[in-house]
């Protein structure tokens, strides 16, 4: 048995070597983790003694450019819709629709795993190098419930392309793989702890010891560690097997996870491509084209601040014995002995040269041309002078500005879909036991309700990426119809308020409610003013405004103290009283 299982951490191990050499011959170990220092604002070389005293500065373009792509492309609200393939007459007159189940169940499970920030690391990722890789997986220690216990949970993470070794990069579906692989750098007690408790001999496990190999954690950060007898390098791969996906892990030549079968039927893998690259599974990211521009950038700035450091003050000239060079200092206003003979100019100033503003204006056009190209332009970025546009127009600006990254949205919204995919294969396997989640209703509320995703194992769905506004001027947008329709009388000022975003509208659940018992005093007004006997009602119609509306109070008030007990009641018919005069 420990021969298959060497065989095996052999096979796995030099799997990895060939992704590394690959990685190798195309320059990814050595490009990715330059492509992070610049983004990170270190732009500079180590000075060397000719360049010492040059100045260094940094306007990071590539933050700045790729900071904005990635807010544009996460500026509208997601949501995953299913719904039935097919649907009989007798299911559709169900109350329970699966198809809303797993719709509802996909917004609590997207908030619980912070899928937002998720989605946000994964775009940082690929904007920077060209590729958004997601990975979801079963954590057995996530335990829960009092009355309705359950063990294990999905959760996701993020992983950087530098660490995920696919089987054939040439192809760019992830469902097609042969096998992919994922390196980590885990604390050795752990490793050796999981591996005990996955039926690895105490003996054997003693044999994980730790490594210094961390060539695949190119990133600076990474590479230098706490001490050097901490952690080990854990590889885990997953591959078909059996009509299902395979998972085993190794680590430090022994498998301390032997194959064992997912049940998944997809790998629970998603890859994004910022920009495509061709017969490549990984993508192309802004950085790559813009590292050169960020380097002409920086160098013409440096000379330019050179150029004031060494010009930008006259330097004195004087004939030896003329002054006394100790006592000059250069500070403002002072005066300099000239001790030169009569008729004699032993002390002048140069006159520096003028700064070119060619260089300023290079400067200038680069970082236009920059932004332009990469459609991250003053519109797009909400930049441009606009105090004289309104919402709409500033929308409509902006829509035409992000029409070169439209493409990388809808490659985003696909990746998006995948995930949803994986995560109903997730539901179907793993949630096999009858447990109670909290969902919320088309209102907003949280209701709870039990969800078993294995009862659905043979039912298919098909799922749509629902995409809506989100953005400030989408929400400007969206008060300004309702205003529109408000003062149209199209709409109630009541269905104006529930449909105005509620972070516009302060305290906006507080004011409906009280508007909703103002409503109800008003209709039992109504309703005794219809019981009354026509003597009454004549004697009610002689009365002002003011005196009938104080006349109903009076009778209002004795029956109904608290407005909520008047809520849903019927009034009853009450003998008419004497007004009471307005201003006691």
């Amino acid at each position: 048995m420990q021969q298959t299982v060497d065989k095996l951490a052999g096979e796995l191990e030099k799997q990895y070597k060939d992704g590394l050499s690959y990685f190798r011959r195309m320059g990814f170990l050595d490009k990715w983790p330059e492509y992070e220092r610049f983004k990170a604002s270190d732009q500079w070389p180590a000075a060397t003694q000719r360049t010492k005293h040059l100045p260094r500065p940094v306007f990071n373009v590539i933050k700045m450019i790729e900071t904005h792509k990635v807010a544009n492309v996460m500026s509208e609200q997601i949501k995953m819709i299913f719904s039935l393939e097919e649907v009989d007459d007798q299911q559709s007159e169900q109350e329970d629709d699966p198809g809303e189940l797993f719709s509802r169940n996909s917004e609590a499970t997207w908030e619980r795993i912070k899928q937002d920030e998720l989605n946000e690391e994964a775009l940082d990722i690929a904007a920077n190098t060209g590729t958004a890789i997601w990975h979801y997986y079963w954590d057995n220690s996530v335990k829960g419930g009092n009355k309705y216990p359950y063990i294990g949970e999905m959760e996701g993470e993020v992983l950087d392309p530098i660490n995920v070794f696919f089987g054939n990069p040439q192809q760019r579906n992830v469902q097609k793989q042969p096998y992919i692989i994922i390196s980590s750098r885990e604390p050795i007690d752990s490793v050796r702890e999981y591996a005990r408790a996955n039926g690895v001999s105490t003996a054997m496990a003693k044999q994980i010891k730790p490594d210094k190999d961390t060539q695949d954690q190119g990133y600076d950060m990474a590479k230098v560690e706490l001490n050097d007898s901490s952690k080990v390098t854990v590889l885990t791969r997953y591959w078909r097997g059996k009509g299902q996906v395979m998972f085993c892990k190794v680590a430090s030549g022994i498998t301390i996870k032997k194959p064992t079968p997912t049940g998944l039927s997809l790998y629970p893998i998603v890859v994004m491509q910022w920009d495509r690259r061709k017969k490549s599974i990984h993508g192309i990211g802004d950085t790559e084209g813009l590292i050169l521009n960020q380097k002409s950038i920086n160098t013409l700035v440096a000379m330019q601040i050179l150029s004031v450091q060494l010009t930008g003050w006259p330097k004195l000239v004087y004939k030896t014995g003329a002054i006394n060079p100790s006592k000059i200092t250069n500070a403002p206003g002072e005066m300099i002995e000239d001790q030169s003979q009569p008729g004699m100019n032993g002390v002048s100033y140069l006159n520096p040269g003028p700064i070119s503003a060619n260089a300023a204006n290079l400067v200038e056009s680069i970082m236009a041309f920059t932004r332009q190209m990469t459609g991250a332009d003053e519109a797009a970025t909400g930049s441009a002078p606009s105090a004289d546009l309104n919402a709409t127009a500033i929308m409509l600006l902006q829509k035409a500005a992000a029409i070169p990254i439209e493409s990388i949205k809808r490659r985003f919204y696909r990746a998006i879909e995948d995930i949803g995919r994986i995560w109903e294969d997730f539901w179907k396997v793993k949630y096999n036991l009858s447990r109670q989640v909290l969902l919320k209703d088309d209102e907003g509320d949280d209701y709870a309700t039990m969800f078993n995703g294995s009862q659905y194992q043979n039912v298919g769905f098909t799922l749509k990426i629902d995409v809506g506004p989100s953005s400030t001027y989408s929400e400007s947008l969206v008060v300004s119809g309702l205003e529109n329709a408000l003062g149209a009388g199209h709409i109630t000022y009541e269905q104006y308020l529930k449909y105005m975003p509620k972070n516009t509208v302060p305290y906006r659940d507080r004011l409906m409610k009280e508007m909703d018992e103002k409503k109800g005093i008003i209709g039992m007004m109504e309703q005794i003013v219809e019981q009354m006997s026509p003597e009454e009602r004549a004697q009610f119609d002689t009365l002002t405004p003011e005196q009938q509306v104080m006349t109903l109070l009076n009778v209002v008030a004795p029956q109904q103290p608290a407005p909520e007990q008047m809520m849903g009641q019927t009034p009853q018919a009450v003998p008419m009283q004497q007004p009471v005069p307005i201003g006691m």
